[in-house]
Protein backbone atom coordinates (compact mmCIF):
# COMPACT_ATOMS: atom_id res chain seq x y z
CA UNK A 1 0.00 0.00 0.00
CA UNK A 2 1.30 3.44 -0.94
CA UNK A 3 1.64 6.02 1.81
CA UNK A 4 -0.78 8.97 1.76
CA UNK A 5 2.34 11.17 1.48
CA UNK A 6 3.71 9.51 -1.66
CA UNK A 7 4.08 11.76 -4.69
CA UNK A 8 4.70 11.40 -8.38
CA UNK A 9 6.15 14.57 -9.88
CA UNK A 10 5.84 14.89 -13.65
CA UNK A 11 8.20 17.11 -15.64
CA UNK A 12 7.99 17.59 -19.40
CA UNK A 13 9.25 21.09 -20.25
CA UNK A 14 12.66 21.41 -21.87
CA UNK A 15 12.96 25.12 -21.08
CA UNK A 16 15.98 25.61 -18.80
CA UNK A 17 14.13 28.15 -16.65
CA UNK A 18 11.20 25.72 -16.21
CA UNK A 19 13.63 22.94 -15.25
CA UNK A 20 15.37 25.15 -12.69
CA UNK A 21 11.99 26.19 -11.27
CA UNK A 22 10.96 22.53 -10.99
CA UNK A 23 14.17 21.70 -9.09
CA UNK A 24 13.64 24.67 -6.75
CA UNK A 25 10.04 23.60 -6.15
CA UNK A 26 11.19 20.08 -5.29
CA UNK A 27 13.73 21.46 -2.82
CA UNK A 28 11.14 23.75 -1.27
CA UNK A 29 8.70 20.86 -0.94
CA UNK A 30 11.22 18.69 0.89
CA UNK A 31 12.21 21.57 3.20
CA UNK A 32 8.66 22.58 4.13
CA UNK A 33 7.92 20.90 7.44
CA UNK A 34 4.20 21.64 7.18
CA UNK A 35 3.86 18.95 4.48
CA UNK A 36 5.20 15.46 5.00
CA UNK A 37 7.17 14.68 1.85
CA UNK A 38 10.01 12.30 2.66
CA UNK A 39 12.34 12.00 -0.36
CA UNK A 40 11.96 8.21 -0.38
CA UNK A 41 8.25 8.67 -1.11
CA UNK A 42 8.87 10.96 -4.08
CA UNK A 43 9.08 9.78 -7.67
CA UNK A 44 10.10 12.19 -10.41
CA UNK A 45 9.05 11.13 -13.91
CA UNK A 46 10.56 13.00 -16.84
CA UNK A 47 9.39 12.64 -20.43
CA UNK A 48 9.17 14.64 -23.61
CA UNK A 49 12.01 17.01 -24.45
CA UNK A 50 12.86 17.43 -20.73
CA UNK A 51 14.73 14.11 -20.83
CA UNK A 52 17.83 16.06 -21.86
CA UNK A 53 18.17 17.30 -18.28
CA UNK A 54 18.72 13.74 -17.06
CA UNK A 55 21.71 13.06 -19.30
CA UNK A 56 25.03 12.45 -17.55
CA UNK A 57 26.45 15.39 -19.53
CA UNK A 58 23.78 17.81 -18.25
CA UNK A 59 25.02 20.60 -15.98
CA UNK A 60 22.37 19.44 -13.50
CA UNK A 61 23.58 15.82 -13.35
CA UNK A 62 25.08 16.41 -9.86
CA UNK A 63 21.68 17.66 -8.64
CA UNK A 64 20.03 14.53 -10.03
CA UNK A 65 22.61 12.36 -8.28
CA UNK A 66 21.97 14.25 -5.05
CA UNK A 67 18.21 13.59 -5.36
CA UNK A 68 18.86 9.91 -6.03
CA UNK A 69 21.19 9.67 -3.03
CA UNK A 70 18.50 11.28 -0.86
CA UNK A 71 16.09 8.49 -1.82
CA UNK A 72 14.06 10.14 -4.58
CA UNK A 73 13.22 7.80 -7.46
CA UNK A 74 13.92 9.44 -10.82
CA UNK A 75 12.47 7.84 -13.94
CA UNK A 76 12.98 8.75 -17.57
CA UNK A 77 10.86 7.78 -20.57
CA UNK A 78 12.54 5.43 -23.04
CA UNK A 79 10.20 6.58 -25.82
CA UNK A 80 11.29 10.19 -25.29
CA UNK A 81 14.97 9.28 -25.17
CA UNK A 82 14.54 7.58 -28.53
CA UNK A 83 12.41 10.37 -30.02
CA UNK A 84 15.02 12.99 -29.13
CA UNK A 85 17.98 10.81 -30.21
CA UNK A 86 19.48 10.22 -26.76
CA UNK A 87 21.18 6.91 -26.06
CA UNK A 88 19.67 5.30 -22.95
CA UNK A 89 23.19 4.62 -21.69
CA UNK A 90 23.78 8.39 -21.57
CA UNK A 91 21.41 9.08 -18.66
CA UNK A 92 22.76 9.89 -15.21
CA UNK A 93 23.64 6.77 -13.27
CA UNK A 94 20.82 5.66 -11.01
CA UNK A 95 18.01 7.06 -13.14
CA UNK A 96 15.44 4.38 -13.93
CA UNK A 97 14.44 3.99 -17.57
CA UNK A 98 10.74 3.22 -18.06
CA UNK A 99 9.03 2.32 -21.33
CA UNK A 100 6.52 5.17 -21.21
CA UNK A 101 6.69 8.19 -18.93
CA UNK A 102 2.96 8.81 -19.20
CA UNK A 103 2.19 5.18 -18.37
CA UNK A 104 4.54 5.42 -15.37
CA UNK A 105 2.66 8.49 -14.11
CA UNK A 106 -0.68 6.71 -14.51
CA UNK A 107 0.68 3.60 -12.79
CA UNK A 108 1.90 5.70 -9.84
CA UNK A 109 -1.49 7.40 -9.55
CA UNK A 110 -3.25 4.05 -9.65
CA UNK A 111 -1.01 2.99 -6.76
CA UNK A 112 -2.33 5.95 -4.80
CA UNK A 113 0.47 8.48 -5.26
CA UNK A 114 -0.48 12.15 -5.34
CA UNK A 115 0.21 13.87 -8.69
CA UNK A 116 2.12 17.11 -9.12
CA UNK A 117 3.13 18.54 -12.49
CA UNK A 118 6.14 20.85 -12.45
CA UNK A 119 6.03 23.31 -14.21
Amino acid sequence: MTSQHALVIHITSDTASDWQMALRNLQNLVRDNSVSTPPEEMQVVVNGPAVRFLLATSPDAPKITKMLNAGVTVSVCSNSLSLFDHDPSSVTEGVTIVNSGVAEVVRAQQQGKNYVQLP
